[in-house]
């Protein structure tokens, strides 16, 4: 026999009762309480810790038993087994192999199937939401770290028009905006927007010196923009965010995380690989060597010695393999693909 607490399912009122067996019964007895019910009607709650389990009846009543071991024993007297999920979750081990079973899950979906994830969702989320994105960054940016460029607008002008004339892989011409800046905090420093436009600090311009491997630079962040690499970051970094986007296209998340990540963020050296590859091809294709971009990678690690904690190269890995790999570029070697 057993003491309960005995709960009606229409009032708060607690009773105190007793419950036996008689048979392959559920008999329950107490205050104004006299019920009886086959085992086979009777739910009996999953064991958490030890918390008092419930005894659920087909009437929509209840009883609370806080001894879980002579629970245990009435049980068994009636052939009732707990289900095997109730089982696995008090075994040590069984919880051990759950969890090293997560661990080793969480580290699938961040190793595979989110960067998978994010590029798809890359390629297919609308050019509209790119806009959004890039217009309300920059909007952000301007007046707090990005002032107006100081670099003379002829000079600014002849970039652009360069800029315009190149020949991309993939046929046609760059028709995103080239937005000049700068930035005391940022230095020498480029980066893509969301819907491509390529924000380009005057530092960077000023460090490089020559207009043609800042040109080389620009080949390689339309290789960013044309593999939507800002916004595999914003996924990969928001993913809650981009799955409100895609599921009840809400983009605020996205809108209010796009400016940190962008600045913050450190391209993979997949990332960096596919942006010199299509840049190096670019340049190919325009009558230029992929060696200038080399070359001005190596007068912003010349200029910034502390480029490894900030500056254009932060975010860009293993720049002395990436000068190699720019200055013996083979476009008809199957690696550089």
């Amino acid at each position: 026999m057993l003491q309960a607490r005995f709960l009606d399912g229409r009032s708060t009122r607690v009773r105190p009762v007793e419950v036996s067996v008689d048979g392959t019964d559920f008999v329950i007895r107490g205050e104004d309480v006299d019920l009886r019910f086959p085992l086979s009607q009777v739910r009996v709650d999953e064991r958490l810790g030890r918390a008092a389990r419930r005894l659920r009846f087909p009437d929509g009543t209840c009883c609370e038993v806080s001894d879980l071991q002579a629970l245990d024993e009435l049980l068994a007297t009636l052939g009732h087994r707990d289900g095997w999920v109730d089982r696995v979750q008090r075994s040590a081990r069984h919880v051990l192999l759950a969890a090293l079973a997560c661990v080793l899950l969480a580290a699938v979906v961040y190793q595979w199937i989110l960067p998978w994830g994010a590029a798809y969702g890359a390629r297919h989320l609308p050019p509209v939401l790119g806009k959004s994105l890039a217009t309300q960054t920059l909007s952000l940016l301007d007046g707090q770290i990005l002032a107006p460029s100081q670099i003379p607008a002829a000079r600014r002008d002849t970039l652009t028009a360069s800029f315009r004339a190149l020949r991309l892989p993939e046929g046609g011409h760059p028709d995103a905006p080239l937005v000049f800046r700068r930035s005391v905090q940022l230095g020498a420093n480029a980066f893509t927007l969301p819907d491509g436009s390529i924000i380009l600090l005057d530092d960077l311009i000023t460090a490089v010196g020559d207009d043609r491997e800042t040109l080389a630079v620009l080949a390689h962040e339309l290789g960013h923009a044309h593999h939507r690499h800002g916004l595999q970051m914003l996924l990969r970094s928001s993913v809650l965010g981009a799955f409100l986007t895609l599921y009840v296209g809400d983009v605020s998340h996205l809108l209010a995380a796009a400016p940190a990540a962008l600045l913050q963020a450190r391209y993979s050296q997949d990332f960096e690989q596919q942006a010199d590859t299509y840049g190096a091809r670019l340049l190919i294709l325009n009558g230029l060597s992929p060696g200038l971009l080399a070359d001005a990678l190596a007068k912003l690690a010349a200029a910034r010695p502390e480029v490894s904690q900030g500056g254009y190269l932060s975010s860009h890995p293993s720049t002395d393999e990436r000068l190699r790999r720019l200055r013996a570029f083979d476009p008809a070697d199957p690696d550089e693909r």
